[in-house]
């Protein structure tokens, strides 16, 4: 193994290692998510370069399914957390549109 990819797969380690503790240590579900996206990113990074050096296409599904888990993952959270609009809605009940209008 040259030194250019264990360098690589140290830094790639280290940024792991920060995200699983951005997941544990955050005080918020904001910061969990990002941790999570970080977790998510760095096992893009990691099957695509598998990839690479193998010379095969076959992870491409995986990764577009984890791509898109990471991408419906962040929405549903930025959804979750935005508050709503109506003062009076202190936020323990879920409404459909039509409640809403």
């Amino acid at each position: 193994m040259g030194i250019g990819i264990a360098l690589v797969l140290a830094l790639l380690g280290v940024a792991l290692g920060l995200a699983v503790f951005r997941i544990v240590r955050g005080p918020t579900i904001l910061d969990r998510m990002i941790g999570s996206d970080m977790v998510l990113t760095t096992a893009l990074i990691v099957i695509g370069a598998a990839m690479v050096v193998r010379q095969d296409l076959t992870g491409i599904p995986v990764l577009v399914v984890i791509a898109a888990t990471s991408v419906f993952a962040t929405i549903a959270v930025a959804r979750a957390v935005t508050p709503s609009s109506d003062p009076s809605d202190d936020g323990l009940t879920a409404t459909t549109p039509e409640e809403r209008s």
